[in-house]
């Protein structure tokens, strides 16, 4: 057994296990994300003065447990066991700390009446003290919800990424490590342009150049687009009913929220959904089909949609009349 290092604070430990991972070629932002958060909430204490109490106030948040509890502790205990391992601790406080009983994650499928009102939020609040400027959350928005995109392909994208004259963005190193075309409206194309051409008046515009930016000209970071976007939510009242178990809308709803709405338009244009749905499934850039349809929440629309069809084809009154029948048979 390894003799215990006296005196390790958690800020030390976290910064070796940090380091020890990039070093094997991780990128380990998330993680390092979750062990900033650790950091905050328990303090820069001796590592083995950190508590089970303070390991799950960290793990439930401020809001309903939702399924990044889960991310968070395997997160923890994996950083707990580099810490054992190395003798800063002789074990770990998770294990006292139980999985909450409502872990749930149910997909919000934003209205239009709410993105506008979430779009008129933006126009509006904080527009000398937000890190993100209102017309680049309002792009974030429209290029959420009108592309399908996840949030960190948007973030990441570079100028040199859209082909503004074609109406094509080109999405890389995703969450696959796969690289797609996304194919961009009229409408959302016309806004984009529009943002580029004032924000080339401000930041430079090489091909390496940040294709939404900050007030600063940066690449927006990830963390503060999601800060921003919670308190944009709550003052356009885009919230989930209160008491409920499932956890508030997220910029990913975007992307869910995409992907239903396709799935409408086509019922509503009679197209043949399933198989259209390998195109949504590239689209979106998943692996296979099967990944697609766990975004495919089965919404008042959709089943509506779904259910008028199937009418429309058992009605008698699509089965042809006797009387034409008849005509046809004679040749009238």
């Amino acid at each position: 057994m390894k003799k215990q290092v006296p005196a390790a604070r958690l800020g030390h430990v976290v910064r070796e296990y940090i380091r020890h991972r990039r070093e094997r070629g991780l990128a380990f932002r998330k993680e390092t994300d979750r062990l900033g958060w650790l950091l905050r909430t328990v303090g820069d204490v001796p590592l083995d003065e950190v508590t089970a109490e303070g390991i799950e106030r960290y793990l439930q948040g401020n809001g309903p447990a939702t399924k990044w509890w889960r991310h968070k502790r395997r997160t923890i205990d994996s950083f707990y066991r580099f810490a054992i391992r190395l003798g800063y601790v002789t074990h770990s406080p998770l294990a006292d700390v139980a999985p909450p009983a409502n872990a749930r994650m149910e997909p919000y499928i934003y209205t239009v009446e709410e993105v506008k009102r979430l779009l008129t939020a933006a126009d509006l609040c904080h527009k000398d003290v937000w890190v993100i400027e209102p017309q680049t959350m309002r792009m974030l928005i429209l290029l959420l919800y009108g592309t399908g995109m996840r949030i960190s392909e948007a973030i990441k994208m570079k100028l040199s990424d859209a082909d503004l004259g074609e109406g094509v963005l080109t999405v890389r190193r995703t969450k696959f490590y796969k690289t797609r075309l996304v194919p961009l409206g009229r409408d959302l194309l016309g806004v984009l342009r529009r943002y580029r051409a004032g924000m080339a008046k401000r930041w430079p515009c090489g091909d390496d150049a940040p294709l939404l930016v900050d007030r600063r000209g940066l690449p927006l970071p990830r963390q503060t687009c999601e800060v921003s976007f919670r308190k944009l939510r709550e003052h356009a009242k885009v919230v989930r009913e209160p008491g409920t178990a499932y956890e508030q809308p997220r910029p990913h709803d975007f992307r869910h929220t995409f992907a239903v709405n396709r799935m409408v338009t086509w019922y509503r244009e009679g197209k043949n959904v399933q198989r259209l749905l390998p195109h949504l499934s590239t689209y979106l850039g998943h692996y296979e089909v099967g990944d697609t349809q766990r975004y495919l929440s089965m919404t008042a629309d959709l089943l509506a949609e779904a259910g008028d069809r199937f009418l429309r084809y058992a009605e008698p009154s699509n089965q042809p009349r006797h009387e034409d029948v008849q005509k046809k048979k004679h040749g009238r």
